[in-house]
C-alpha cells in the first residue's frame, strides 16, 4: 500500500510538472516569436515525455525490478523500428530545426539546390515550393537542411552580375 501511494504521488507530481513545463515553453516559444504550430507541437513533446516518464517511475515503484525487463524489451523494439523508419525519423528531426531555426517562412522566395521559387508550406516530414518556373516541389526536409539555402526575401537589394562581351576592335571610350 505504501508504494501504491507513492506511485500515485509521483504520476501526480509528474502530470503537474508536465502541466507547468508546457506553459513555460508556451511562454517562451511566443516571447521568440515561433509559429503556433512548432509551440504546440513542442508542448506535446515535452507533456507526454514527463507523463512517460513519471508512468514508468511510478510503475518501478508498485512492481519494483519487473518493468526493467519490459523498459529493455521496448528499448529493443524501439531501435529496431528506429532503424527501420530512419529516413521518417531524419526528415521529422530536420522539420523541427528548420520550424525551430527558421532560416525561411512561408511566403519567401528562396533556393534550395537547384530549386528557386516561394515557399508554400512547410511540413514536419518536405518542404513545399513553387519553383519559379511554375513547377510544385516537394523536397524532404533532410535534403532542405543538408543543402545550402538562399533566401532571398531577406535580402532587400541584390547584386547581379551580367557579362557583356566586346569585341576586340571596339572603341571603348564610345
Amino acid at each position: 500500500l505504501p508504494n501504491l501511494g507513492l506511485a500515485l504521488i509521483i504520476f501526480v507530481a509528474a502530470r503537474i510538472i508536465s502541466i507547468w513545463a508546457a506553459r513555460v515553453l508556451r511562454r517562451t516559444l511566443q516571447s521568440r516569436g515561433h509559429d503556433q504550430e512548432l509551440i504546440v507541437l513542442v508542448q506535446l513533446i515535452a507533456r507526454w515525455g514527463i507523463l512517460a516518464i513519471g508512468f514508468v517511475w511510478a510503475l518501478e515503484q508498485i512492481a519494483p525490478g519487473r518493468f526493467g525487463t519490459l523498459l529493455a524489451g521496448l528499448g529493443v523494439a524501439g531501435f529496431t523500428i528506429g532503424f527501420a523508419l530512419q529516413d521518417v525519423a531524419k526528415n521529422f528531426i530536420a522539420g523541427l530545426l528548420i520550424l525551430l531555426l527558421q532560416p525561411f517562412r512561408i511566403g519567401d522566395g528562396i533556393e534550395i539546390g537547384d530549386v528557386s521559387g516561394e515557399v508554400l508550406a512547410i511540413n514536419l516530414r518536405s518542404t513545399e515550393i513553387r519553383a519559379v518556373d511554375g513547377r510544385y516541389v516537394i523536397i524532404p526536409n533532410a535534403d532542405v537542411f543538408s543543402s545550402t539555402i538562399i533566401n532571398y526575401t531577406r535580402t532587400p537589394r541584390r547584386r547581379i552580375a551580367i557579362p557583356i562581351g566586346v569585341s576586340y576592335d571596339s572603341d571603348l571610350d564610345r
